[in-house]
């Protein structure tokens, strides 16, 4: 009852400070227009890429679209990236299995193994090719190189294709050009988690470079749902190097990265009497390299070529003690006395990518961008597939801005992709914006997309093997999954006051979905080959409400708000178990002196794997310069849960809800 006290008191306090000053200012000042703080935020509306890869204004796009920039990311002392999401509305981060683990998911549907939004880094797709889901603790990515974060929140698999299914997430790194120099960071919580990261930046003529490393660690849960202790936590090594080229008519941008995960993981039960007795680990690296050229070609022609390649190794070790009967049963045998045994789960997902792009200006009221692509992945596990399994996808795609006036906007584009696979498939969109003003605007959108079924999905052959060689009967699928379709439509409102600093959203969206898959892939046989389960599929429709308000203000003091309602119509328990129906986010950043601010951000969501989960996050910071360019932030604060549940599944759960933490960064 006190930290919610707190909260809201805080939340007062803030709002009456920051409308005194609004006042104050606006009679003292005409407007803000010599402002240039905040990534321009007084100056002008944001520029975005992500609904059509155009640059636009962001009061023209007919897409919802959040963004987090990168004032809004420094202030909010987050340790991951992922993290940053729980500020965009509908979209909910939790660990599930475990504490490396977590789903970012939007619109919910699934706890395990989230498959259902795209995640870009730099245009590059990290979504995996095997098991359908986004690994954020394997991505050689830190936050403090990150630029900005916009999400597209809705499909827009137009722009980058199937699997672009709830949202798009593009995460945008920020150039050598902005991070000069050297600049180390450390956090440390009372918790047992610590994080180290340091970059070098330089320039030499048109050429800049970026190399930056971090390494993490995270104790993860303490105990499972009969109290007894977890083997959970985990632990980071990664690096990035970023090289790039600028000149007044070409870029060239090579940027390569690897990260080394160590996983703890839940010893296994498999039957009665047969278990894991080591600790297990859960071991994955992961490294990539992304190479693209931009050309001019002429005032109103711009083309652009890009390659990537990622990989991602997993290994995990397990030992057991498998009881005679299961023994026999499972693999074959004739033991009359408990067999110990090890067996490794794994699997290596490799994908390329190549892509050529062309932005044309036709007039001054039509621009077309226009890409062809192609697409190899491939998944090899002894475990899941018993073998190698690929697919290839070739697609063509265009989109377009068409101004048909002074305020009627179109945006249109579709994307044809032919997989192996799957088959081939058209995502169209279409979209109108009504600019009411030059700040103001309206906006009407309808898309379709596809998730397609993984490789896992198509190729599943599920079987253990023993480190003596000896295989258990496999569990197999025969026809696959067919894809899942998706139609969305949506109307909203945007409005941007730059006298003020205050931009507001609202989106009311309605999301049909059919043939959503359900089906768990299940080891079903003890004594022979058997089929798995396949086709449990559910035709789900969504409604609902996102809003979100950003308020700036000169003194330097920021406030975020988000809220977001769904209302999933299914009558599948377990679906509505992983879908949060009501979510709440604050954030606010209010400067006490030029040197000390005071910083908090509350998090509510209603019935998040079926109980409601509320957090509530305060520090105090401190800055110091010491000339020129070089400075240091340093600061401590507490963080708190307010609901005592475990956290999405019943095993999560910690042995103190509150810890304290120390961090700083120093810049030079």
């Amino acid at each position: 009852m006190i930290t919610r006290f707190l909260c809201v008191s805080f939340y007062l306090f803030f709002s009456f400070n920051a409308w005194a000053e609004m006042e104050d200012l606006s009679s003292a000042r005409g407007d803000f227009s010599d402002l240039g703080s905040y990534d321009g935020f007084f100056d002008h509306i944001s520029v975005v890429v992500t609904p059509s890869k155009m640059p636009q204004p962001r009061v023209d796009v007919s897409s919802t679209l959040s963004v987090l920039d990168g004032e809004f990311i420094r202030r909010i002392n987050m340790q991951y990236v992922e993290d940053l999401l729980q500020f965009v509305p509908g979209f909910s981060v939790a660990p599930y299995k475990s504490s490396s683990q977590k789903e970012s998911s939007y619109h919910g549907t699934q706890l395990d193994q989230y498959r259902r939004i795209q995640v870009l880094v730099n245009g590059r797709s990290v979504y995996s090719v095997g098991l359908a889901r986004v690994e954020w603790a394997t991505l050689p990515l830190s936050i403090e190189d990150v630029a900005r974060v916009e999400v597209n929140r809705g499909p827009n698999a137009a722009s980058y294709g199937i699997n672009s299914f709830f949202a798009v997430v593009n995460i945008i790194t920020r150039s050598p050009l902005e991070t000069l120099g050297d600049s180390i960071s450390a956090y440390s919580g009372s918790n047992g988690d610590y994080r180290l990261y340091g970059q070098h930046s330089g320039l030499n003529g048109d050429w800049s470079y970026r190399a930056s490393a971090s390494t993490n660690n995270v104790s993860g849960f303490d105990k499972n749902a009969d109290g007894y202790e977890r083997h959970d936590g985990h632990r980071t090594q990664m690096g990035n190097v970023l090289i790039q080229k600028e000149t007044a008519s070409s870029a060239f941008n090579l940027d390569m990265g690897a990260n080394s995960l160590k996983d703890k993981i839940d010893p296994v039960e498999y039957d009665t009497g047969s278990y894991d007795i080591n600790k297990p680990m859960r071991l994955i690296d992961r490294e990539h390299i992304k190479l693209s050229y931009s050309k001019q070609v002429s005032p109103s022609h711009e083309v652009k070529i890009q390659y990537y390649y990622d990989q991602s190794d997993l290994n995990e070790y397990h030992e057991a003690i498998l009881s005679s009967g299961f023994y026999n049963a499972l693999f074959g045998g004739s033991s009359t006395v408990p067999v110990y045994e090890s067996t490794i789960v794994d699997l290596l997902e490799t994908r390329q990518d190549i892509e050529l792009q062309s932005t044309w200006e036709a007039s001054n009221r039509l621009r077309l961008i226009s890409a062809v692509g192609y697409r190899w992945d491939e998944a090899d596990s002894e475990h899941y597939l018993s073998g190698k399994a690929s697919d290839e996808v070739f697609r063509l795609s265009s989109n377009i801005e068409y101004r048909a006036s002074e305020s009627w906007i179109i945006n249109a584009g579709a994307m044809f992709e032919r997989s192996q696979m799957g088959g081939a498939f058209l995502s169209p969109k279409f979209g109108m914006t009504y600019k009411l003003s030059e700040q103001e605007s309206m906006r009407f959108n309808i898309s379709k997309a596809v998730r397609t079924p993984d490789l896992s999905d198509q190729y599943f052959k599920w079987h253990y093997v023993l480190a003596n060689g000896d295989s258990s009967p496999t569990s197999y699928a025969v026809n696959g999954e067919k894809e899942e379709k998706i139609t969305s439509y949506e109307v909203g409102y945007y409005h941007y006051w730059p006298s003020r600093g205050l931009s507001f959203d609202i989106k009311f969206y309605h999301d049909e979905v059919k043939d959503m898959v359900l089906s768990q892939k299940k080891f079903t046989s003890y004594t022979g080959d058997a089929q798995v389960e396949e086709g449990i599929t559910e035709d789900v429709d969504i409604n609902g409400i996102e809003l979100e308000l950003d308020w700036r203000f000169r003194s330097g003091a920021i406030t975020r708000f988000t809220y977001a309602y769904q209302d999933t119509q299914t009558d599948n328990a377990t679906l509505l178990k992983a879908t949060t129906p009501v979510m709440v986010s604050f954030f606010g950043s209010l400067p006490l002196t030029d040197r000390w601010a005071i910083q908090s951000y509350y998090w509510y969501g209603k019935e998040l794997g079926g109980k409601d989960y509320e957090l509530l996050n305060t520090w105090l910071s401190y800055e110091l310069t010491f000339g020129g360019y070089s400075k240091a932030t340093m600061g401590a604060g507490v963080e708190t849960r307010l609901d005592d549940n475990s956290l999405v599944s019943k095993h999560n759960n910690l042995t103190e809800n509150t810890f304290a933490y120390v961090f700083t960064n120093i810049t030079f």
